[in-house]
């Protein structure tokens, strides 16, 4: 690598390497430092590492290829906008659920993910939000809920208390949506709402009353949880209404589901309580840290030009980087433009285009590690939603496709002609006959229901195996070679192999091979094989695509077909 001359303004120069790449900045790049961009081997280096370091964490594709910075680059602009400040439980606490989502992955250390990294507490509460499995819009309406404060709306606590009963019962058509928030901001109303709510579960246990049969153990806290924070949510348009009604009827009388409801709440509004930790924590960029491997060192930020320090509240800390903090809440609420940030951001982005340039060679170092079979019979007992396609060698459509949501309790598969839904909350069976769009509905027997229950349950068809105690003992799990393989990256490549004999007492040998999404754990294509001894190689007999969806995507597409 060639070393800067610091006789030239290379340091200045960084402050606008992302401005240069990407031509995004309102205001034109003084002419001098393009010049010096232009023809300084250096900075031209630096600039290439930051591009590389950028494709490669998905925080930004090319120019070309989109015309915004993605959501990934905004949020980065927010986190590093707390450099050389002083960060609390408070402030980090938006930030949470979207540290779940996917699509808002940040994989460098930040002053948010510092204080993370040091605080048990704030670490305690992301991981109680991700055992909730929310949705992505769940998610982000969570953020805005952590970033909102009492006494900021138009809604009195009387209002909001005369529509408690309406709420508890969830007829939230006739709730408005201003009192729904306020109902979640005021700690005396959401407190009077939690004490309503048990009281009416009390009644209905001492009134002994007998429920239904419902499978109250597949109602998720997903699936409740705009009933249980309805902030952000607006009934009058709720274009799932309809899709909810069976789900509500129960639960709405359901002492269980009701106490499921209540255990949501008190997770959810005890973060929002939970008064500070007492741990404080600074971070600031240090130019001279060496880039170095992870393993080279037992340091957090080993190979980050990063330096992150502990203080106590009442420290003095010196900010070091121009500028105040961003309202959180605010640019949740619509999306952070440039021209908004503008006056803090060019020392953000700087201070993230060192950090990601030094990261850019970590990137070259394999880190993934093994994906082993419990860990994906684990990742398939919380999937939501699966869309499986099932294809012969040769043959571009399926033979068969199964939608199967433990979230909305229905189960679809579509064979030939024919599309079959079973229905569990309103117990029916529909089958349509695509070439003459007749459709013909039944009723479920309970032992039907049953059957249709255990389908939708263990490894849901992705494994061979319903469940991890029946592989076989001589079954063996292994890295796949790639050779002649076509992997995308972010994939890995499993066999599972075992042997067991055929009626006629033959060996028959089996071979399950997994292209696992290794961030995710779950299988994104799964080929089957099936040779007998004496045959020299195996041949594949079935291909499965799988996609797992949204409750969303999944009504969309049952909608479709059943209108």
């Amino acid at each position: 690598m060639i070393a800067p001359n610091p006789n030239l303004p290379c340091r200045t120069a960084e402050l606008y390497y992302y401005d240069f790449l990407f031509g995004e900045s309102p205001e034109p790049i003084p002419e001098p430092i393009i010049e010096h961009i232009e023809q300084c081997q250096y900075c031209q280096e630096q600039i290439n590492q930051l591009k590389k370091a950028l494709l490669r964490t998905e925080g930004i594709k090319s120019q070309q290829n989109q015309e915004n910075p993605a959501a990934v680059t905004e949020m980065l602009k927010i986190h590093f906008a707390y450099i050389g400040k002083k960060v609390t439980c408070k402030m980090v606490r938006p930030f949470l659920p979207g540290m779940l989502d996917p699509a808002l992955e940040i994989r460098i250390p930040t002053p948010i993910t510092a204080h993370l990294d040091n605080c048990r507490q704030c670490s305690e509460d992301l991981e109680l939000i991700r055992k909730l499995s929310l949705e992505r819009k769940q998610l982000c309406r969570l953020s805005q809920l952590f970033a909102d404060k009492a006494g900021q709306d138009n809604v009195s606590c009387s209002q909001a208390r005369a529509a408690i009963f309406t709420v508890v019962l969830m007829y939230s058509r006739q709730a408005d949506k201003d009192i729904l928030k306020h109902l979640c901001i005021c700690p005396d109303c959401r407190r009077a709402l939690y004490e309503y709510r048990d009281d009416f579960r009390n009644e209905l246990l001492s009134d002994n009353r007998v429920q239904p049969d419902f499978p109250c153990e597949n109602v998720s806290l997903a699936d409740i949880f705009d009933y249980v924070v309805p902030y952000g949510f607006d009934p009058a348009n709720d274009q799932y209404a309809k899709f909810r009604e069976s789900l509500i009827s129960h639960v709405r009388v359901c002492p269980t589901c009701l106490n499921k409801m209540q255990e949501l709440h008190w997770i959810i509004f005890n973060i929002i309580e939970r008064s500070e930790s007492g741990v404080v924590t600074v971070y600031n960029i240090d130019e001279s840290a060496k880039t170095q491997a992870a393993s080279e060192s037992d340091e957090l930020y080993s190979g980050f030009p990063t330096k992150v320090s502990v203080v106590n509240r009442d420290d003095e800390v010196k900010d070091e980087q121009a500028g105040s903090t961003p309202d959180f809440g605010d640019a949740l609420k619509q999306r952070v433009s440039e021209r908004k940030l503008k006056p803090l951001i060019k020392t953000a982005i700087a201070a993230a285009a060192i950090i990601l340039i030094g990261f850019a060679l970590l990137l070259n170092i394999p880190t993934a590690k093994a994906i082993t079979i419990e860990g994906i019979y684990k990742a398939i007992e919380k999937v939501q939603n699966v869309h499986i396609s099932s294809f012969v060698p040769d043959e571009k459509e399926p033979i068969q496709e199964m939608w199967i949501s433990r979230t909305l309790n229905t189960y679809m598969s579509k064979t030939g002609n024919e599309l079959v839904l079973w229905d569990i909350p309103n117990r029916t069976r529909k089958t349509k006959h695509l070439d003459t769009s007749v459709t013909d509905t039944t009723q479920l027997s309970e032992d039907k229901i049953n059957v249709i229950r255990t389908e939708m349950s263990g490894s849901l068809g992705l494994m061979p195996f319903y469940d991890i105690s029946e592989i076989p003992a001589n079954a063996e799990w292994s890295r796949a070679g790639r050779t002649g393989l076509e992997v995308e990256e972010g994939t890995e490549v499993y066999d599972l192999s075992w042997s067991d004999k055929a009626y006629d007492g033959s060996i028959v040998f089996w071979k399950w091979r997994f292209f696992v999404a290794a961030e995710i754990n779950l299988p994104k294509r799964i080929e089957q094989y099936k040779w007998l001894a004496e045959s020299v190689e195996s041949t594949v007999e079935t291909i499965m695509v799988v996609e797992y969806l949204s409750d969303s995507e999944l009504q969309k597409m049952i909608k479709e077909f059943f209108p």
